[in-house]
């Protein structure tokens, strides 16, 4: 199973024709920020405090093979809405540190590597790339990912081509 997250219309992704098995979850429905409550690493291990749609994200993603993240590059980062899910999605590690590549990151809550795949589209210049160089890999250092890629699109026919 894969989980997309993506910043793209109702319109746009229906042209790009997920499969069914897929879990494709739109930032733009998520209005709610993580509030920093810590509850889905304490009081309730996985589960968001915030009751939304984006509640049981971690669980989605604890099944997936693959997680993939299409968003706009917006100075070097995620889109604020695709930014917004990945936050609330911090339940699926834990709050215990470990060291990896010798860095502090967050210890795996689960034994099955993902695989980080991402897509940023947009007007991206080369200060924005090194900066989502540096974002991708610490990302995917931090939820303990078996490999990541970043791929940069000019459309979404190019997009399409690149997810299936």
């Amino acid at each position: 199973m894969r989980t997309i997250i993506h910043d793209l219309s109702d319109k746009e992704v229906k042209k790009l024709k997920f499969s069914k098995e897929d879990k494709v979850i739109s930032s733009l429905n998520c209005s709610n920020n993580c509030i920093g409550c810590f509850n889905c690493w304490i009081k309730h291990p996985k589960k968001c405090a915030i009751k939304d749609e984006f509640s049981s994200i971690v669980e989605y993603l604890k099944y997936s093979d693959e997680l993939i993240l299409v968003s706009k590059c917006r100075y070097g980062c995620y889109s604020s809405s695709v930014k917004r899910v990945l936050e609330r999605c911090i339940g699926y590690v834990l709050p215990h540190f470990t060291i990896r590549n010798n860095e502090i990151h967050h210890q795996s809550r689960y034994d099955n590597k993902i695989k980080l795949c991402t897509y940023f589209y947009g007007d991206i210049s080369k200060e924005d790339k090194k900066c989502v160089d540096k974002l991708v890999k610490s990302n995917s250092i931090n939820i303990d990912a078996s490999k990541y890629t970043i791929n940069y699109v000019d459309n979404l026919k190019e997009l399409e081509k690149c997810i299936h």
